[in-house]
């Protein structure tokens, strides 16, 4: 499975080893998930880590060795209606490569969590994992 995170996500993992948003890290291998990030997310985390504690930068190295880099695709063919357009790049992106998106940004994305988007399901990454266990994938 093919899942893109954003921002929020990779910083919560970065900022704390315990969690859903580690347990994505710590369970991947397992789960068969290819972690996804773009180049506008990596810019995101790189902005607020300094908002962090010190030891999250050298946890977001060690962490974004195991994402996968895909280009950010800021157009799409299909209609949107979507205010934040600083979130547009991650929905879009995250559209064109993924199967889901996980993110803990509820006031941007909470409304796409109950419906998707386009065929994507939006969730927060607790809620992914407990859905998972529950299906027995891990």
């Amino acid at each position: 499975m093919k899942i893109f995170l954003d921002s929020s996500v990779l910083l919560a993992a970065a900022g704390s080893a315990h969690g859903a948003s580690r347990g994505l890290f710590d369970l991947q291998q397992s789960g068969g998930w290819s972690l996804l990030y773009s180049p506008y997310v990596r810019s995101e985390v790189k902005d607020n880590l300094t908002f962090l504690d010190p030891a999250a930068l050298s946890s977001w190295l060690a962490l974004s060795n195991k994402l996968n880099l895909v280009d950010d695709s800021l157009v799409m063919d299909w209609p949107v209606v979507f205010s934040p357009a600083k979130d547009r790049p991650i929905l879009f992106t995250a559209l064109a490569y993924a199967d889901i998106l996980l993110t803990l940004d509820r006031g941007d994305f909470g409304p796409l969590m109950e419906i998707g988007f386009y065929g994507l399901q939006i969730m927060k990454p607790g809620d992914f994992l407990r859905r998972e266990r529950e299906l027995g994938r891990i």
